[in-house]
Formats: C-alpha cells, sequence, structure tokens
C-alpha cells in the first residue's frame, strides 16, 4: 500500500513540472513586454519661442445699415384744423417750403385783440408822457405844481409804459403762435409718411397717434456699423472701407470714415461708426443692409503668437512660459487672429520663453526639458 502511495505521488509531481515552468514563462514574458514598452514610449518634443510684436491684420466683414442723415417728426405747435395739405408720401421739398397750413379762428381773433390792446397801452402811454412833460416843465415856476401832482403823472407815465411793454409781448407770442399755423420744412429732404388730410383737428390738446409728416434727408446717408471692441481700437476717422449691398450685386463701393461714437456700448462691447455715403442718385435708401469689409492692421504693442501656443479651457486662457526650465501658466486675453497668427495680451515680455507647440495636460511647475 505504501508503495502504490510513493508511486501515485511521483507521478503528479512529474505532471505540475510543465505547469510550473509555463507560468514562469508567462510572467517573464509581462514583464520583458512591460519593459520594453516603457522603454519604447515616444518622447515629446516641445517647441520653444518668444513673442512677437509682429501685426497682425485682418479682413473683418460686418453687418450694416443705411439710415437718414436727418429725420424729423412733425408734430403741430399750435391747435388748429388741417386746412391744406401741399405735399405728399415721396415728395422732394426744400429748407423752408411750405407744406401744410392750419386754420385756427380763434387764434386769428386773439391776434387782433392784442393788436388793439397793444395800440390803447401806446396811446394812454403817448397820453401820460405829454402829461407829466407839461407839469414838470410847469413846476419850474415855483408854486404852480406841486410835488404830489408831479409824481404821480411820473408813476402815471411808468406804468403806462409797463403796460405797453405787456401788450407788446403778448403780441409777439400771438403772432408766433400763427406762424406755427403754416408748416415748412426744416431741412432738404423728401417726404417719407404722411398721416393727416384736409379736416383733421391737429394740436397739442388732440389725440394723435403719430406725427402729421416725417420728413428725411437722404442725401448723403449714414452707414452705421456696430464694431466689436476687438477691432475698433485699431480703425480711426478717414480710413477707407468697402461694402456691398444685396440690392446691388456684383458692385462694390468705397468710403471714408466720417465720424466714430468714441464709446463703447456696454451691452454687445461694440463701438459705433458711421460713413457719410452720397446718394445723389437715390440707389441707396434708409433701412437698407450692406456688408462692410474692414481692413485692420492690428493692435499697437501688441505681442502676437501662434495660435497653437494659446491653450483655452471652460475656466481661463493661457499660454505656458517656461521659467527657470519649469512651466508656468499665464494668463492672456486673445485680440486679432490672422492666419497662424493670434494676438495676446497679458504679463508678457518681449524675452519670454514660451511653448509653441504646448499640451493641456501638462501640469504647472512640470520640469520641460
Amino acid at each position: 500500500m505504501r508503495i502504490s502511495e510513493s508511486i501515485y505521488s511521483v507521478v503528479a509531481a512529474m505532471l505540475l513540472i510543465p505547469t510550473l515552468i509555463h507560468c514562469t514563462s508567462s510572467e517573464s514574458d509581462e514583464v520583458a513586454r512591460k519593459k520594453s514598452t516603457k522603454k519604447d514610449k515616444p518622447k515629446i518634443n516641445f517647441e520653444i519661442g518668444t513673442p512677437s510684436r509682429q501685426k497682425v491684420g485682418q479682413m473683418v466683414q460686418l453687418p450694416a445699415e443705411f439710415k437718414a442723415f436727418q429725420e424729423v417728426n412733425i408734430y403741430p405747435k399750435a391747435d388748429g384744423f388741417v386746412e391744406q395739405v401741399l405735399v405728399d408720401r415721396g415728395s422732394v421739398v426744400r429748407k423752408g417750403q411750405v407744406l401744410m397750413i392750419l386754420d385756427s379762428p380763434e387764434s386769428e381773433e386773439r391776434l387782433v385783440a392784442a393788436r388793439s390792446n397793444t395800440l390803447k397801452a401806446n396811446a394812454l402811454l403817448v397820453a401820460s408822457k405829454e402829461h407829466y412833460r407839461r407839469l414838470k416843465s410847469s413846476s419850474k415856476v415855483p408854486g404852480s405844481v406841486s410835488a404830489l401832482d408831479l409824481e404821480t403823472a411820473h408813476a402815471r407815465m411808468m406804468a403806462d409804459s409797463a403796460s405797453l411793454l405787456g401788450e407788446e409781448a403778448n403780441l409777439r407770442a400771438l403772432t408766433k403762435i400763427k406762424s406755427y399755423l403754416t408748416v415748412t420744412a426744416p431741412f432738404d429732404g423728401i417726404i417719407t409718411e404722411r398721416n393727416v388730410h384736409p379736416g383733421a383737428l391737429v394740436g397739442l390738446g388732440a389725440k394723435m397717434e403719430g406725427p402729421m409728416m416725417v420728413l428725411q434727408q437722404q442725401n448723403p446717408l449714414r452707414l452705421v456699423i456696430d464694431v466689436p471692441e476687438t477691432y475698433a481700437m485699431s480703425l480711426k476717422k478717414g480710413d477707407v472701407v468697402s461694402f456691398s449691398v444685396n440690392t446691388l450685386p456684383n458692385q462694390t463701393f468705397r468710403e471714408k470714415i466720417s465720424r466714430r461714437a468714441s464709446n463703447m456700448n456696454e451691452k454687445f462691447r461694440s463701438e459705433t461708426v458711421e460713413i457719410d455715403v452720397p446718394n445723389n442718385a437715390g440707389k441707396f435708401k434708409p433701412g437698407m443692409f450692406a456688408e462692410v469689409i474692414l481692413s485692420t492692421e492690428g493692435t499697437p504693442n501688441a505681442f502676437s503668437v501662434p495660435s497653437s501656443a494659446v491653450i483655452a479651457s471652460t475656466e481661463r486662457q493661457y499660454i505656458i512660459r517656461v521659467t527657470d526650465g519649469r512651466a508656468q501658466f499665464v494668463d492672456v486675453r486673445k485680440g486679432q487672429q490672422s492666419g497662424e497668427l493670434t494676438e495676446v495680451f497679458g504679463n508678457l515680455n518681449a524675452d519670454d520663453k514660451i511653448l509653441l507647440n504646448p499640451r493641456d495636460d501638462l501640469k504647472e511647475g512640470t520640469l520641460v526639458q
């Protein structure tokens, strides 16, 4: 029985030896493979450069809108009825031309009364002046005129003079109101709206849904552009820009910048720029849209770096500067971009060493070789 057990143990040991040899061989191969993989892992070569002062020019296409050079809503300055309307929508008018005549019988009656009161006050003043003159002349004879009578005559003359000044002021005011009944054009332009007809009651007390007329000066026109802050700083008055309109295909127009707002819109972070566009032929209309092409020269004294050097994340945008052989993150703000160059603004110097091909997984303080 003991001999059989010994034989069985020997056979089992002989069967287990190949299995152990196979496992040991597999483990050795795995270790060798890991070492080989670690050894063969490619190294990343970083390119190092410096910021430059090269200007980043760019062609920018922006929407714009034509607006009237001058526009006025014409409302009545006095109460009255519309008697005549001498122009209509689309009429070309000149400065001072009569557009409309209003009728106000009450104003005419008040004006006649004011004229009468002015004449009456003037006559009283003439009489009081003559009375005072005579009393003063008689007072040269001692005892002929009392001092009280002379002072009373002088006071009467001054009161009549003040009364005349008041009546003359009232007459001028009523005359001015009467002139308001004749509506004239304040400048050359085109009537674009007409909202009243003869017989209509107009005035300060009348319920009016809109102006009686709208007058626009359409030659020249204002081409209004909202230029983003990034590009506005490189523009200046007198720069020539190109623009086109959809209604005139295959045509490009060029005009100079006439004025700038010199103020940034807080909501859109843009500056309003205007271009005066001659419109002798009437080919442009207020309200038309245009596409403006701006050629910017870059921001003065801005640094430019390859676009690949700027890393942008959800929290920040930065470049990696190499300081004492280690990576240092520098927060920057992007400016204009053209081709492979981008303007950046931040704590940079011209002799800084920066990574031109950084990795977003590179940690700050990492040794860079």
